[in-house]
């Protein structure tokens, strides 16, 4: 468990999440001495996780989950809301707390968020590649595809003049985390090799879930670096390749209406988010005594 940061922890179909202000992470990486590892959580992940029990156990051992989502903020309110003990009207009371989370979405989003920070993952990725310059640490950027990474490295370097960064693309995965083929065997040796030469301070992996998050836990006691985050696709928003939201539609929560418009194919993973997740979380008070 981390004791060197200001948290406060809840637990949502299972999972915990660590809700904390970005300058108390950056303070953890700052004064942390042993090797660790902080995750992003979003809804479609805690979905993942109730199918997949490894994932699951990933996810709560790590040093810190941080809530990457407003449909996180969202569930985290609702359970904390009073529970009826009256089994024929609960359903009612429910039903009415929902509605009254999603209308403090737009109108009153100070009393949804007042005891639960949320912590983009793209962002905190930035900052803490901010914090890599200043001390003038090493970073290595892994994941993503056709060479993205490379090219996230470039657009950092532009501003970041201090900071070494190596990047690697990184072998193809299963959703074991496996690799695929024995060039992807071999190319995974080369990039642990990699790494372990480099000896990075930060180590940012962008494989997508479940994969980075069981390429981590299965090689982080063998990796020579300071500590490791899983980004998703950070890379592709800083190397350009995705769009990133308006203002507007994150600050209402409306991320993922704009992933769907933006990138159609993702259908099956925001269907997972919404309405999957609220009817699953709802399901779960219903029947939470």
């Amino acid at each position: 468990m981390v004791s060197e940061i200001s948290r406060k922890q809840a637990k949502i179909l299972g999972i915990k999440l660590d809700s904390t202000s970005k300058a108390r992470v950056l303070r953890f990486v700052r004064t942390r001495h042993k090797k660790f590892l902080i995750v992003t959580l979003n809804p479609e992940i805690v979905m993942r996780a109730q199918e997949d029990r490894k994932l699951a156990g990933i996810l709560n051992s790590a040093d810190l989950v941080l809530p990457d989502g407003t449909g996180l903020a969202q569930a985290a309110k609702f359970l904390g809301l009073p529970n009826s003990e009256n089994v024929f009207f609960r359903p009612i009371i429910l039903f009415l707390q929902g509605i009254i989370i999603g209308l403090a979405t737009f109108f009153k989003r100070d009393w949804l968020f007042h005891s639960f920070n949320l912590i983009k993952g793209r962002e905190l990725f930035l900052e803490l590649c901010k914090l890599a310059n200043k001390k003038r640490w090493r970073v290595f950027l892994l994941g993503g595809e056709n060479g993205v990474a490379g090219e996230t490295k470039q657009v950092l370097k532009r501003n970041l003049k201090r900071v070494e960064i190596e990047a690697l693309d990184g072998p193809m995965l299963n959703l074991a985390a496996n690799p695929v083929s024995k060039k992807d065997r071999k190319i995974e040796d080369q990039v642990v090799s990699a790494i372990n030469k480099f000896k990075p301070h930060l180590l940012f992996v962008a494989f997508g879930a479940p994969k980075q998050e069981k390429w981590l836990s299965k090689w982080l006691p063998k990796l020579n670096i300071g500590g490791a985050m899983v980004v998703g696709g950070a890379f592709n928003y800083i190397a350009g390749h995705s769009k990133l939201p308006p203002a507007w539609i994150e600050e209402i929560g409306l991320e993922w209406t704009w992933r769907l418009i933006a990138e159609p194919w993702r259908l099956r993973r925001v269907l997972r988010a919404f309405p999957a997740f609220p009817l699953r979380v709802f399901w779960f008070k219903l029947n939470t005594p």
